[in-house]
């Protein structure tokens, strides 16, 4: 049965190479009218003056004018890529950061609730970031996790992958073009959310983890919980996140514009 379980957890965290997973809900689906304020669907209406009358409200009576959240997403910033869409191995888009674009000009959505639309411009941090001077670094807004890099004396330590391989391929590129390219000596995974190992793929090869020159580190446990939860529960939870953040619809100030912890979960291998 451990060894059934151990199979079953690698082909997870190895997924085959020219399977797309679908993660972020089959895919980015932006709308053109978003930064108008528009409504995407043609029977959408706009906000009852009631609504309007409860979001600002909240506006009023939460603290909003505490900007301290803002400055320290700014802290140890050093570039964005050039690129705002990462393309999938399939042809799809994984990951369109500027499908949110709409979030940065500055106005109030009624259609939002005040505090996930800070939230969600929070989120909105993009590129490579400097935390401890050095010797600590992370990418950011390239998936709904964010990777972390550790500048070893051999080659970098890679903390959490995210969710896809081709959007933590292109956070490795990104640290090595700003900082120098360095091998990959050893992964990572603080715990079994897909989203923190699934794009392992992307930062190594299997046959070097095979060999020993990259080590794979985890969690006792990792493998049964991986499955525990993304296999068995996995259909659950993906169904539960439809309704939660609206992953389906389009990206709109009327339909998906967050997740929270994240702007969205990469669609890619």
């Amino acid at each position: 049965m451990k060894k059934a379980i151990k199979s079953i957890a690698l082909a997870l965290a190895f997924a085959n190479a020219g399977l797309a997973i679908a993660a972020g809900g089959g895919g980015v689906v932006a709308d053109p009218g978003a930064r108008e304020g528009k409504h995407f669907d043609v029977k959408g209406k706009m906000p009852s003056k009631f609504t309007i009358e409860l979001q600002n409200g909240l506006r009023k009576s939460l603290p909003f004018e505490d900007k301290r959240d803002f400055e320290e997403a700014k802290k140890g910033f050093i570039a964005a890529p050039t690129y705002k869409q990462i393309k999938a191995e399939a042809g799809n888009v994984a990951w369109d950061m500027g499908s949110y674009d709409y979030l940065l000009d500055g106005k109030d959505f009624d259609s939002i609730h005040p505090s996930l639309q800070r939230q969600a411009i929070l989120n909105m941090a993009y590129g490579l970031y400097e935390v401890v001077p050095g010797k600590i670094y992370q990418v950011r807004g390239f998936d709904l996790a964010n990777i972390s890099f550790v500048k070893g004396k051999t080659g970098w330590i890679v903390f959490d992958p995210l969710t896809a391989k081709e959007t933590a391929k292109a956070a490795l590129e990104l640290i090595n073009e700003k900082l120098g390219k360095r091998p990959v000596v050893a992964v990572v995974y603080s715990h079994s959310h897909a989203d923190h190992y699934g794009g392992v793929r992307g930062v190594v090869d299997e046959k070097d983890v095979k060999s020993g020159k990259v080590q794979i580190i985890a969690p006792i446990g990792f493998m049964e919980h991986a499955v525990a939860e993304n296999v068995y529960a996995g259909n659950a939870m993906t169904r539960r996140m439809f309704f939660q953040y609206g992953v389906l619809l389009p990206r709109s100030p009327f339909g998906h514009v967050d997740q929270s912890i994240g702007k969205n979960t990469a669609a890619g291998n």
